[in-house]
């Protein structure tokens, strides 16, 4: 039985063996699966990835486009243990910590990035109790990345502060004191300048907003951790099925957070 990295076995099931199935219309038993992975992107762009494949670059049921020069050859049997497996990471959900720090090594200060994470939270995953359902799907991810190899992005530019300016000029604001329903008073912030004496009004402020903006890195290094815990996920189940007949998975070499010091 030959060992071999969790990243290295799924690029092998799915751009060596599971592209050896049949594609739809060749007479071989169909699939709803093959309509459905259509629309994968990632998988439609395995063709910049193979050259060697069917003309009209139809997927088969394991949502690969076939080579042509194995066409009708019978996948390895781990290659389907394999994609069985992972086809269950659909039941995935994200236990958030309590200590989640996805924005460390940027030079945020805790303010930031709770504020980063909050923003990008609702564009990560729904929360359901103590768990949060992902809008992305761990399967797709890991064969995506399975495909076109290597891992989710998570390196990220240092965002620096920049003031707000409106038509590239200062932007100022103030609050001021409102009268409500029932005569109660609530704060409001308005227009900080004064566009008659040409200068802010008195106790004006300034705002300033973070360029890049990190919320785009709390997604992406949210991604690269569910990838990871999916990989990991998967060589503990594969290995413990003894369902595989000529392969031992070992976990990826890759940290689980590689931002973190």
């Amino acid at each position: 039985m030959r060992t071999i990295g969790i990243e290295a076995f799924l690029g092998w099931v799915y751009r060596e063996e599971l592209p050896k199935a049949e594609a739809p219309g060749t007479g071989a038993g169909l699939s709803s699966a093959m309509f459905g992975a259509g629309g994968w992107d990632a998988v439609s762009r395995q063709g910049e990835l193979m050259a060697d494949m069917v003309s009209d670059g139809r997927v088969n049921s394991y949502g690969v486009v076939p080579l042509s020069a194995w066409y009708g050859a019978p996948p390895h049997e781990d290659a389907f243990t394999a994609h069985r497996f992972v086809g269950e990471l659909a039941q995935m959900d994200l236990v958030l910590p309590d200590d989640w720090s996805p924005l460390q090594g940027l030079g945020l200060s805790p303010q930031e990035e709770r504020a980063a994470v909050a923003r990008a939270m609702p564009r990560i995953a729904v929360e359901h109790g103590d768990r949060w359902r992902l809008h992305f799907k761990p399967v797709e991810l890991v064969r995506r990345y399975a495909i076109l190899g290597g891992c989710p992005p998570w390196e990220a530019q240092v965002p620096k502060a920049r003031f707000v300016e409106l038509h590239g000029k200062p932007q100022w604001f103030r609050i001021i004191m409102v009268e409500g329903a029932f005569g109660r008073l609530y704060e409001r912030e308005v227009d900080g300048y004064n566009a008659r004496s040409k200068r802010p009004y008195p106790g004006a402020y300034r705002k300033t907003y973070l360029e890049p903006d990190p919320m785009g890195a709390v997604i992406e290094r949210a991604e690269y951790e569910v990838w990871h815990a999916a990989l990991a996920g998967l060589t503990e189940d594969l290995n413990a099925s003894g369902e595989l007949i000529d392969h031992r998975i070992s976990m990826s070499d890759r940290s689980a957070r590689p931002w973190a010091p």
